[in-house]
């Protein structure tokens, strides 16, 4: 039981890093979405290390503060192409997304 539960949080920690990458890719987050002390900073500012570890985010001038690199951005389409783009998302292909790169 308890791999089962370690395997839920992996991958809904997974799904939390890809949140943060897509909003940081729109670009629209003021500098205090990246500074807050808010409930979810911990695991905010986490997420956006490991996204900077892995080379799928960069840091940037503000205000945008962070940018996606050039591998976040072929992650990104390539999730897209898989998962849907501009129409009603498809998750039945989720397995074929390279999840170890977040």
């Amino acid at each position: 039981m308890s791999d089962i539960l370690e395997g839920a949080r992996e991958l809904r920690q997974k799904l939390y890093y890809l949140e943060v990458l897509l909003e940081i890719q729109k670009g629209e987050r003021r500098r205090s979405w990246f500074t807050s002390k808010g409930p979810d900073a911990a695991a905010r500012a986490a997420a956006i290390k490991r996204l900077v570890q892995k080379g799928l985010i960069e840091t940037a001038e503000a205000p945008t503060h962070y940018k996606l690199t050039a591998g976040g951005h072929e992650f990104v389409q390539d999730l897209r192409a898989k998962v849907g783009s501009g129409r009603a998302l498809d998750w039945t292909h989720a397995d074929e997304i390279d999840f170890s790169r977040l």
